[in-house]
C-alpha cells in the first residue's frame, strides 16, 4: 500500500516515470467537486476511473476486498473515510472469487492498521494490499470520491 497527498509530489514522484502512473496523477490533478459520477476510460479497459459517493459506515458492517487484475488508486474528493488494511495473507476468504467484478471478499478481523482518507489524499492498493473502504471516520457521513482502476501490468 502506498498513501500520501496529491499536492505532496514527493508522495508519489517516484511513479511518475511509468506512463500509466503518470496519465493517472495527471488525471487527478484535474478532479474537482463538480466531477461527475460514474466511469470515465483513461486507457480503455487497461485504466478507468469509477467516481462515486456513498454513506460511510461503522467498521463492523464494511469488508475486506482484493483484487487481481487491477490495483486501485482511491482518492478522496470531499468527505472522508477510513480505509483498513491487511496483507491479505493475514486473511480468510469469504466466498469464491468474482472474476467479472475482480473482487475477492474476506471474513472480519480485527482492525490492523488504518489510513484516514481526508480530500486530497490517496491510497494505492496492490493485489496483495486488503483494503476495507466505506469505514467511517465519526467526523463525516459521506465521501465523494474515485477509484482509478489500473491494470496490474501496466504498473509491475
Amino acid at each position: 500500500m502506498i498513501h500520501g497527498k496529491l499536492n505532496t509530489p514527493e508522495s508519489h514522484a517516484f511513479l511518475l516515470d511509468n506512463p500509466a502512473w503518470k496519465l493517472a496523477f495527471d488525471w487527478l490533478h484535474t478532479v474537482t467537486p463538480a466531477t461527475p459520477l460514474g466511469i470515465t476510460q483513461l486507457q480503455g479497459e487497461d485504466i478507468y476511473v469509477n467516481v462515486m459517493t456513498y454513506q460511510t459506515l461503522p467498521a463492523e458492517q464494511c469488508r475486506y476486498e482484493t483484487h487481481r487484475k487491477y490495483v486501485d488508486l482511491q482518492y478522496t474528493i470531499t468527505g472522508a473515510e477510513m480505509i483498513d488494511w491487511l496483507d491479505r495473507s493475514e486473511l480468510l476468504p469469504d466466498g469464491g472469487f468474482d472474476e467479472a467484478k475482480d473482487l475477492q471478499f474476506y471474513q472480519p478481523v480485527p482492525t490492523l492498521s488504518r489510513v484516514h482518507m481526508l480530500p486530497g489524499c490517496f491510497a494505492i492498493f496492490y493485489p496483495t494490499d486488503a483494503h476495507r473502504p466505506k469505514v467511517s471516520d465519526t467526523r463525516h457521513g459521506e465521501v465523494f470520491k474515485l477509484v482509478v482502476k489500473m491494470n496490474l501490468k501496466l504498473v509491475s
